[in-house]
């Protein structure tokens, strides 16, 4: 969500109801709103809280976090309890303790003296997510989730994910280049052939169950893997995790993704105002980014195989070039870009080289330190 919010807010703000561009005047661009990202873990598990500040249209890239700043969350029962700062904006509670259908606020003091306030919002259970399948289609798979709530009380949802996949090399290096010179690898600190390669998921997702009889949600989408895609060449995983929410929230965010992700034909919707459920104490004119929920959080874990989505093949190329045992030309093969594989024992009395896609999995994102789950 983090990117979504930072990158996006000054457009939600600022954006007018026309279909010609619209430039903010510089004025505006120079208040750095404060972006709040906070579901109240009521189920008793971990609480982060995280805070950014907005950036200007044209540096959406550049995330600034909010460091130092005290946070809290206050009962209607007269209750306080304070989240530890972790760093990179982050304010963390392993069990800040809710009590269901209990009303909670969250209040924020940052460094510079500004303090802001949520509204109360009331501590909802969540729902088991019942589970997460997947369709092999002609052009990739795609992924859903299902949920239930039995009473047929809890109407909205939200989901976001992570998933994480296997990446291997084409080739697999026993030598590296290292302080000028090409040495053995270290094993298994420099095992550069398996990786494993994790990504959050950057989409706004609902669902609701307003107009039906039951309180079931089938197959609601979350992800697709266009066919080929690297994710699913060796062994992938998905883990959803689900919130409930009551309808004002639900309403937030579907506002956030109509202006994030639906805004661009000409026929498009136009940017909606926002609002959302905190407030600034010290200075009540400054708006704030963000919509405090407070739910448990409910997930389920899936993974899938190669063989069970084949054929699913990627086109990719690897060239092996075989270099002269000589300073020169590994130090031109290096500078060229490209990374040595093996030695080939005399009379050859060369290397072999190609490019860091074909051998170093580190190089495509990924890590070679296997997950715990994995």
């Amino acid at each position: 969500m983090k990117k979504i919010f930072v990158s996006v807010a000054m457009i939600m703000l600022f954006c007018m109801s026309c279909k010609e561009q619209y430039f903010p005047p510089v004025e505006s661009l120079q208040n750095q709103l404060l972006v709040v990202e906070a579901n109240l873990d009521a189920g008793g598990g971990p609480t982060t809280v995280r805070l950014s500040r907005t950036t200007k249209l044209d540096n959406a890239s550049s995330i600034q976090v909010e460091n130092n700043a005290t946070v809290f969350v206050e009962g209607k029962d007269n209750t306080i309890r304070t989240l530890s700062f972790t760093g990179s904006g982050n304010y963390f509670s392993p069990n800040l303790n809710l009590v269901i259908n209990n009303e909670y606020r969250l209040r924020i003091k940052t460094r510079l003296g500004k303090e802001y306030l949520s509204d109360y919002v009331k501590a909802i259970y969540n729902p088991p997510l019942d589970s997460i399948s997947w369709e092999r289609t002609n052009d990739g798979v795609q992924i859903y989730v299902n949920t239930n709530d039995p009473a047929n009380v809890l109407k909205y949802f939200r989901w976001d994910f992570v998933e994480t996949w296997e990446l291997r090399s084409f080739y697999y290096s026993t030598k590296i280049f290292a302080n000028g010179n090409i040495r053995n690898r270290n094993f298994p600190a420099e095992d550069v052939s398996v990786c494993w390669k994790t990504s959050p998921s950057t989409q706004i997702l609902l669902a609701n169950s307003t107009r039906l009889q039951t309180g079931i949600i089938s197959k609601a989408p979350i992800q697709f893997i266009p066919v080929g895609d690297e994710k699913l060449l060796i062994r992938y995983s998905i883990i959803a995790k689900q919130f409930a929410l009551e309808k004002e929230g639900y309403n937030f965010f579907e506002i956030l993704k109509r202006n994030t992700e639906n805004i661009g034909s000409f026929f498009g919707p136009q940017p909606s105002e926002l609002k959302g459920n905190i407030k600034c104490l010290t200075e009540p004119d400054e708006p704030v980014i963000g919509f405090v929920t407070a739910s448990g959080v409910t997930e389920k874990r899936i993974f899938i195989s190669n063989v069970e989505v084949a054929p699913w093949h990627q086109g990719f190329f690897c060239r092996e070039d075989t270099i002269a045992n000589h300073r020169d030309s590994i130090l031109a093969a290096v500078g060229g870009g490209l990374v040595p594989i093996t030695y080939l024992d005399p009379p050859i009395n060369r290397y072999t080289f190609s490019t860091p896609f074909c051998v170093d999995c580190t190089s495509r994102g990924g890590t070679n330190v296997k997950p715990l789950f994995w």
